[in-house]
């Protein structure tokens, strides 16, 4: 189950950053602003007609009429999401004469109705404990969509190939998932499911409208106050330093989630559990850190290059933005150590609210650099995820059994490793290199000095300092358990 999920991840991350490569050589950052901004009203379309649908299936009673329920909500839900989209869709082209924004708005009002509805084929499959069988679905999903995306692309659609190709993909996967289920909901309601749902739903909803706007908030403000180009440069930035992000996020995610999970022992009382599980999330954060902070300074570093290199000089003003926002990254990255400590710990309640304050916090400052241009709402965002961290410590501290002052001391061998790395990366920078020799030798003249650097220090100093406590004895209490 875990390794098809995981293939299913990798090979949505390599269809989007093929995609994201190509359209950005071959669209202006006005169109590709343009696409981002329309991308976000279809997603959030798709999330209030989404709701709850897909977990309610999941956990709800076994009954195949409640079933043909939840698939004859979601259908009205999401045929009325479309509605409004394709409303919006004709105002635009009234009232604006955007007829390009206008169509692509309709192609992802259309897409929001298969996507609401496939929704509830995944709480089938997941149900029905086929997780693999929903991996692969999305995977050719995936692929298809991969398919007829480049082949617009190559044949001239510009945006309108990447709005079909998505939409494709979703065909492609509620088709397959009706064939492989051989099950289509029956048109049935009752008011008192409703209600059972909105009930089930609203909780979930609220969680993803916060992350939603915590997501999304940046790409409506700079489209609003500096243009649909800004929007395309920003959007690439954040697409370049995500990409990374996404390639730690879910491997850390799931070593956090085994390892806590083994500290978190059964018959625990709350504090030897809140003890051994902060125990065991303070060797693993000094690991984390070290493997986040070379990659996203390593990325600032190399921005400009790396960005020419991949998407064209057309995109040089996305570097400096690129720098900042893995600088953010970098701040965000101990934070996924968060769910799985609070809900081992028995206080994922805290979760919420934590998310709904470091969403303030960063609409806040996306707030305060708005009179200023797209560069001082980068630095904004970087601010607020300094607030962030700080936030995330505390919580883990408080909450978690965490020992930030341990976690610090065991990652002071992080900083001269990243001091050298840096030294290396800017002495290469000053050789007038071909731009293709001259990236690939900055990175690895980087990672090679930063391991050497890292891997000497710990080495010598792990056994005989006391800063470096990595083999710490066992948590006192665990040996009465």
């Amino acid at each position: 189950m875990g390794f098809m999920a995981m293939a299913s991840r990798i090979c949505a991350q390599l269809a989007q950053v093929v995609v994201f490569v190509l359209a950005a050589r071959m669209l202006t950052a006005a169109e590709f602003g343009t696409y981002t901004l329309i991308l976000a009203i279809a997603i959030l379309l798709t999330r209030i007609a989404e709701a709850g649908s897909r977990e309610f299936i999941m956990s709800c009673r076994e009954d195949a009429s409640l079933f043909n329920q939840i698939g004859t909500i979601a259908l009205a839900s999401g045929a009325v999401a479309m509605v409004v989209g394709l409303i919006v869709s004709g105002a635009i082209n009234h009232f604006f004469e955007m007829k390009l924004v206008a169509d692509i708005l309709a192609i992802f009002s259309v897409w929001v109705v298969f996507a609401t509805f496939s929704a509830v084929y995944a709480g089938v499959l997941v149900r029905q404990s086929r997780s693999e069988m929903h991996s692969i679905l999305l995977m050719a999903g995936e692929g298809i969509g991969l398919v007829i995306t480049l082949a617009g692309l190559f044949a001239g659609w510009g945006i309108f190939a990447l709005a079909v190709g998505k939409l494709v993909m979703q065909i492609t996967y509620l088709f397959s998932a009706m064939r492989v289920t051989r099950w289509i909901p029956q048109p049935r309601l009752q008011l008192v499911i409703v209600k059972e749902l909105v009930a089930f739903s609203r909780y979930i909803l609220a969680t993803r409208m916060v992350a939603y706007f915590h997501t999304y908030a940046v790409t409506f403000v700079i489209g609003i106050f500096f243009g649909t180009a800004s929007v395309g440069y920003y959007r690439v930035a954040e697409r370049l330093g995500s990409s990374f992000a996404d390639m730690m996020d879910e491997p850390s995610r799931l070593i956090a989630w085994v390892s806590l999970r083994r500290a978190a022992r059964d018959n625990q009382s709350p504090v030897d559990l809140k003890r051994s599980v902060g125990h065991e999330a303070t060797l693993l954060l000094p690991f984390l850190l070290a493997l986040a902070a070379p990659i996203f300074i390593g990325l600032a570093l190399v921005s400009e290059q790396l960005v020419v290199l991949l998407l064209g000089e057309q995109w040089h003003p996305a570097a400096p933005l690129t720098a900042l926002l893995a600088l953010m990254y970098m701040l965000y990255s101990p934070a996924v150590l968060t769910e799985p400590i609070l809900s081992l710990t028995g206080q994922v309640q805290r979760l919420p609210l934590i998310s709904l304050c470091n969403v303030a916090v960063a609409l806040a400052f996306l707030l305060i650099a708005v009179p200023f241009d797209i560069m001082g709402v980068a630095i904004g965002q970087v601010t607020a995820a300094t607030i962030t961290v700080c936030i995330t410590v505390w919580l883990q501290s408080h909450y978690g059994g965490v020992d930030w002052k341990q976690v610090s001391a065991n990652s002071v061998i992080i900083l001269p490793a990243l001091i050298a790395m840096i030294a290396g990366i800017v002495w290469i920078a000053r050789f007038s290199l071909p731009l293709t020799w001259g990236l690939a030798l900055q990175i690895f003249v980087g990672a090679v000095v930063y391991s050497s650097v890292i891997a000497t220090l710990y080495v010598f100093f792990f056994k005989t300092s006391n800063l470096f406590a990595w083999k710490r004895a066992r948590v006192p209490s665990e040996s009465n358990l």
